[in-house]
């Protein structure tokens, strides 16, 4: 399946899933030295995002959730394609 396929399947389960502007969690696993969890919170400065972050027991992987009210479908999947930029984040 193409990147195309993938968000438009997304973005229509998106829209029929919940009613917009809604609250929404992102989950993301992100590979201890590969990238700081700071550079991924960046991306949501100005958003008003609860995080809970959690290691993993042999602290090579962090749990990264990130909850905040979403103003639309398109909206959430902007955040992931900016969060597929990094090395080493799983998007969840």
């Amino acid at each position: 399946m193409s990147d195309i396929e993938f968000y438009s399947r997304f973005l229509e389960n998106l829209q029929t899933s919940q009613k917009w502007p809604g609250p929404y969690m992102f989950k993301f696993i992100i590979k201890e030295k590969e990238i700081e969890v700071n550079e991924i919170k960046k991306i949501f400065i100005g958003m008003k995002p609860v995080f809970s972050v959690k290691k993993s027991s042999k602290k090579n992987y962090t749990s990264l959730s990130v909850s905040l009210i979403s103003k639309s479908p398109e909206f959430v999947i902007d955040i992931y394609k900016k969060i597929s930029r990094f090395k080493g984040v799983i998007s969840l």
